[in-house]
């Protein structure tokens, strides 16, 4: 029998690039790929690996049970929060081993390829901190590096990096929860320190993509992953001490300094205290502010020291200062609860303090605010006092809630619990959002439940737990995208290059096309512009052979026909045929294939190309035919209907190029054996 391992991801591209992880690390003698059921994948692989040979069966599960959906027989995060992963942020993909009827976790990964600048490089330290702490290692892999465009021009405008406190909170987490965390830099198609001056200075070295390969496999075999954890953690270090040597050293730590800090294994906050040569200084608009919080901000500049730069939402009030700084909180907020006030003003420790907008105008959550609570732990540590002070907008009944029956209010909603639970003190100068213009100032005390959920879990079972079936029990748009994929991506594969695949849960991160012996590629993808008036595809397949020229099939996917937006076929052409009004960011040899080079001067031309709009979803509730292209003017629609093992497809063509596709597909997928697919 092969050992067996299972790959739970949010979308089956998450699972899928794990896979390919694993493959070039193996490089295996045999490799099948087929369907377990109609969402399962499932890739047989035999390769030798340090001795040894190995037949392993890799299944991959896209779509977790989120959102009270009960999609899988059980919930694959049961086994984190049960053992202490208390905050609703979950990673990207977590990787088991099944022996029998038990299935362990292994290790959880995710995937970034995003702008690390500001307050994104910390939007999911949540995830980090709450996977992290039950014992799950957890691997962050950020692609570096990433340029800011000009939303008008899409040319570039700036090269973006992240502050160096937010690569050495991982390394700190992993020294103080003994698992290792960490983040994995990798390089970007953008990456080239030849034609930028900013990365002359970056050791290419420091790329861990070696080391990341060998730990996910020696990891899944039982290997002893020491070797690669620290040399992981030690290129963290360097790149640390490289963005340190881009930050301003009259307000931030110097990359000497962040050395000397890990070197000695010194807390952050006093050697802070005894290094910093800068305060505390949040910056906010004059229209961010709210109430009397340029009297708070200014009592913090004259009582509070930089944690680590003062480009960062949060500082330190030191314990021979705590005194100063309750006696202005009186003195600003006299509503304020004066018991609490005192108890601020303790002497006996430091008190770290975040100042946050926390939601958004309307009240909508924030989600790189949501991060800040868990990024304070990872850098520091849960036991240091935390006071976070909050002026942006809170909705009414929230602040009810948050006053009469705070856990309740952290139960519902994930970013008051990342506040509540990680927070000794929340002080409010807030706009209410009610039916009247409301003000309101509250100080609370909220230790007992940050003691609450910071208390490490117990249980006998740690990660494992018993194994449920690879079946799902609903379906969704999750599994409508992995069949598309597994048609175009896998069966097609001969004729067939998967441009974009972007399922729920995905990125915009790039769209790709074979052009001229190149592969051309655009890179952070507009969801919606006035430049690009059209709809971003959820695939775009380029097929070989229909057509004299090759096709580009955009594919908008849905669970249900009536979720289509309204000429969504329009949307979806519009949207590459705009995109290709730009050069793309960057491009690559196909044969051989090359690392990406971005001085890229191919404009494409839409006329080289057949394009082709299809919707794609369940039949379960399916409209009629004729109402769905009235309502998406679609030229075709692929109807899937989930089977034992597969999935019975009927593609329903509306112009005279969609028939053409159609009668290629079929005569394509009739020359395949076994392959669970039937075409009507």
């Amino acid at each position: 029998m092969p050992d067996r391992f299972r790959i739970h991801g949010d979308n089956i591209v998450e699972c899928e690039r794990i896979v390919n992880i694993i493959l070039a690390e193996t490089n295996p003698s045999r490799i099948e790929i087929s369907l377990l059921s109609p969402s399962t994948i499932v890739y047989n692989l035999s390769f030798g690996y340090c001795g040894f040979e190995f037949w392993w069966q890799l299944e991959l599960l896209p779509g977790f049970n989120k959102a009270g959906r009960k999609r899988w027989q059980r919930n694959i995060f049961n086994a984190l929060k049960e053992s202490g992963s208390f905050l609703d942020e979950t990673p990207d993909a977590i990787v088991t081993c099944v022996d029998g009827d038990m299935e362990t976790i292994l290790y959880a990964i995710e995937f970034c390829s995003a702008l690390q600048a500001g307050n994104q490089a910390w939007q999911r330290s949540g995830r980090a901190f709450s996977t992290g702490r039950t014992g799950c290692p957890y691997l962050y892999i950020v692609d570096f590096v990433k340029y800011e465009l000009d939303p008008r021009t899409r040319e570039r405008i700036a090269l973006r990096f992240p502050n160096p406190a937010v690569p050495y909170s991982y390394i700190n987490f992993s020294k103080e929860s003994g698992n290792f965390v960490a983040q994995i830099y990798v390089r970007s198609e953008e990456f080239d320190k030849c034609e930028d001056c900013f990365l002359y200075n970056f050791d290419e070295n420091d790329f861990a993509e070696a080391e990341l390969r060998a730990y996910i496999v020696k990891r899944m075999c039982g290997f002893d992953t020491s070797s690669e954890e620290n040399s992981i953690l030690q290129k963290n270090l360097n790149v640390v001490m490289f963005l340190a040597n881009l930050s301003r050293p009259i307000a931030s730590l110097t990359s000497s300094q962040w050395k000397r800090l890990y070197t000695y294994q010194q807390g952050i906050i006093q050697f802070s205290i005894e290094n910093s040569d800068f305060n505390y200084h949040k910056i906010v608009t004059a229209k961010g502010h709210h109430g009397k919080s340029p009297e708070f901000l200014k009592l913090v500049d004259g009582c509070s020291v930089g944690l680590a730069s003062k480009d960062l939402p949060f500082g330190i009030i030191p314990a021979n200062k705590r005194d100063v700084f309750a006696n202005g909180i009186q003195r600003i907020y006299p509503e304020y609860d004066s018991n609490i006030i005192r108890q601020i003003g303790d002497t006996n420790s430091d008190l770290i303090l975040c100042i946050i907008k926390g939601f958004k105008p309307r009240g909508d959550d924030n989600r790189p605010d949501r991060g800040i609570l868990p990024f304070v732990a990872m850098l520091s540590s849960t036991n240091m006092e935390v006071m976070t002070y909050i002026y942006g907008p809170v909705i009414a009944n929230n602040l009810e809630t948050l006053i009469k029956a705070p856990k309740r209010l952290a139960h519902s909603n994930g970013f008051w619990k990342s506040i509540l639970a990680l927070s000794n003190y929340i002080a409010l100068d807030v706009p209410v959002l009610s039916g009247q213009n409301e003000d309101a100032q509250v100080l609370l005390n909220t230790s007992d439940l940050k003691k609450d959920y910071t208390a490490i879990a117990t249980n006998n079972k740690g990660l494992t737990r018993n194994v449920f079936s690879s079946f799902p029990q609903e379906f969704h748009e999750d599994d409508v995208d992995t069949g598309i994929h597994f048609i175009f991506s896998h069966l097609l594969s001969s004729v067939c290059f998967e441009g974009m695949c972007n399922p729920p849960g995905g990125d915009w991160s790039g769209l790709s096309v074979l052009y001229k012996d190149y592969e051309v590629r655009w890179l952070s993808l507009p969801r919606v512009s006035k430049e690009i008036n059209g709809k971003r595809p959820d695939h775009v397949l380029e097929l070989f052979g229909v057509f004299d020229k090759p096709l580009l099939l955009s594919i908008e996917s849905k669970e249900h026909s009536f979720d289509l937006e309204y000429h969504v076929g329009n949307g979806l052409i519009n949207y590459i045929t705009g995109l290709m009004n730009y050069i793309p960011n960057v491009e690559r040899k196909v044969y051989p294939q090359v690392e990406w080079w971005h001085k890229t001067e191919k404009s494409v031309d839409i006329d080289d190309f057949e394009v082709i709009s299809a919707a794609a979803y369940l039949r379960a509730s399916a409209q009629p035919n004729h109402i769905v292209f009235q309502n998406s003017n679609c030229d075709m629609l692929f109807i899937m209907e989930p089977q034992q093992y597969g999935w019975k497809v009927e593609i329903v063509p509306n112009t005279s190029k969609s028939l053409k596709l159609k009668s290629f597909i079929k005569d394509k997928m009739f020359e395949l054996k076994f392959c669970n697919i039937d075409i009507l």
